[in-house]
């Protein structure tokens, strides 16, 4: 069938759904006897991260990372795994080119097939799951070239609506990020304290110990990555703040100079008799003095007082 493909070696099998239609997913609920409610969970929009045990089986859930490079905004996908001690099945949306690297890795090359495809299928979860979580680190080390950028705009710079707009999109990306990888943890340690002697998890401490460094390793990151980009936040208010201050200061110094000398101008400009400067010869060139001079020592006196 379409979009469902299988690779079978000494006993087990991985059967990856590449697209998780209704009409594949009720194949492989007949096949491997799976539960209706996590056919249904397998199919779009979203689920939360989750593991469940069922008879025969374990579902797990899990979110991860997808960067468009077009937008440069991050979203996620959902990878749903049945898992057993003879068959692992995969459904995905084919948007995490890992899995299909793993997949045509063990299909094209016997020696790594033969590497994998031993033991239980969670000798093939765990490999196909440390190669997902390895590949979150260039998403990690990308978002934090775009902080150092932003870090190095705001202290070179007056920040404009450019720069605004990079801190949110880095903030919703690290939010985004956040939320993607908050189930890892719980589903890893549920998967561990519920597999039993069906999925021998013994042998494959190294992969669980990996797992979870992997885990927390991210999770930290984005922990110091949110910590930045909020202070990249408070940092771009403050100066924006700062520098609307100084414009409300110059227009405030522009009104208070303007409007005294404003009115000396309109008192002036009234002809009644006996207005001082009007009738004398160079009159108006004493009034533009005048205000001028009015003008220059407004100045002085804000400069003593430091206000300029």
């Amino acid at each position: 069938m379409k979009n469902i493909n299988e690779i079978q070696n000494n006993g087990l099998l991985w059967v990856n759904v590449t697209k998780p239609e209704e009409k594949v997913l009720r194949a492989a609920q007949k096949r491997f006897q799976l539960a209706e409610q996590d056919i249904k969970e397998s199919m779009p929009a979203f689920q939360r991260p989750k593991f469940v045990k069922r008879e025969g089986y374990y579902f797990a859930v899990l979110h991860f990372p997808v960067f468009n490079r077009t937008t440069r905004r991050l979203g996620f996908t959902e990878v749903d795994f049945f898992l057993n001690g003879q068959n692992l099945v995969t459904v995905h949306d084919s948007s995490l080119p890992v899995i299909d690297n793993f997949w045509n890795e063990c299909q094209k090359n016997t020696d790594s097939r033969d590497k994998y495809f031993r033991g239980t299928a969670a000798q093939v979860f765990f490999e196909l799951l440390t190669r997902l979580l390895d590949s979150i680190f260039p998403i990690l080390l990308h978002i934090n070239d775009d902080i150092n950028s932003v870090d190095k705009i705001l202290f070179t710079k007056i920040p404009d609506r450019k720069t605004v707009e990079e801190i949110l999109r880095l903030k919703t990306n690290v939010v985004t990020f956040r939320r993607t990888m908050q189930g890892h943890k719980t589903v890893l340690e549920r998967l561990i304290s519920s597999g039993g002697r069906e999925l021998d998890l013994q042998a494959y401490q190294s992969y669980i110990n990996h797992a979870r460094e992997h885990v927390n390793e991210i999770w930290h990151t984005l922990e110091g990555q949110k910590e930045s980009v909020d202070a990249l936040h408070e940092t771009n208010e403050s100066v924006v703040g700062l520098r609307m201050n100084e414009i409300m200061k110059t227009l405030t110094i522009i009104s208070v100079i303007t409007f005294p000398l404003s009115l000396v101008a309109a008192v002036f400009a009234v002809h009644a008799n006996g207005t001082p400067l009007i009738s004398s010869q160079f009159g108006f060139f004493k009034l533009i003095g005048l205000i001028v001079s009015g003008a220059l020592l407004m100045l002085l006196v804000f400069k003593k007082k430091k206000w300029v």
